[in-house]
């Protein structure tokens, strides 16, 4: 059974490892909306990709090539904000950066098991839902044995340790619309990768 309790901020904790909070702040509709501008712009502006492997679409697999959270918008800079926010609860007193990218999904596609960073780098991972439906995130964590399940709602904020976990999502279901999610990597700054080659990590 999912471990529930209530930490400053109102967050749900499972197993005090992954931690999830619904957020009101944003306007999802808008969010949607300029997710797939900057789809478009980035399918404009890099390589095609003919296997995206378990990445599953070619924003994810392009997740090195920009930052989600430097793109000029009103509700990309409340969602920035909100997880600082809400981060700001679960972070040791150090230095952390930011990296972000948006997950869009269309029927059939999903992002299968995978991992982030390796447990000594002391990262945390998450993830916003802006158009989710009938879907959900499931995680495998370090000795918990059962598969956690946590459903998709539109306006919900994950935040979880990278430490040896796995994760993916359920596969998108609807024709008409994509699953749409953002997600992030929290990194302590001396555990960035290339420290003096150019990056798109942004302070937290």
């Amino acid at each position: 059974m999912v471990s529930k309790k209530n930490l400053i901020g109102g967050m749900t904790n499972y197993h005090d490892y992954v931690y999830s909070k619904k957020i009101r702040s944003l306007n999802n509709v808008e969010l949607s909306k300029y997710s797939l501008e900057v789809e478009k712009f980035l399918r404009r502006n890099l390589k095609p990709i003919e296997d995206t492997g378990w990445y599953g679409n070619f924003t994810s697999a392009n997740h090195n090539m920009y930052n989600f959270l430097t793109f000029p918008n009103v509700e990309v800079n409340k969602l920035y904000k909100e997880i600082v926010k809400y981060a700001s609860y679960l972070l040791e007193d150090r230095f952390y950066m930011i990296k972000s990218w948006v997950n869009v999904y269309r029927k059939g596609e999903k992002v299968d098991w995978h991992n982030h960073w390796p447990a000594p780098k002391k990262v945390w991972h998450g993830f916003y839902c802006v158009q989710v439906g009938d879907s959900y995130t499931e995680y495998k964590i370090p000795g918990v044995k059962n598969v956690i399940k946590i459903k998709s709602k539109e306006g919900l904020l994950v935040i979880g340790k990278s430490e040896d976990d796995k994760h993916r999502s359920s596969p998108w279901k609807e024709s008409d619309r994509p699953r749409i999610t953002v997600a992030f990597d929290i990194v302590p700054v001396e555990s960035v990768y290339d420290k003096l080659q150019p990056n798109h990590f942004i302070p937290v």
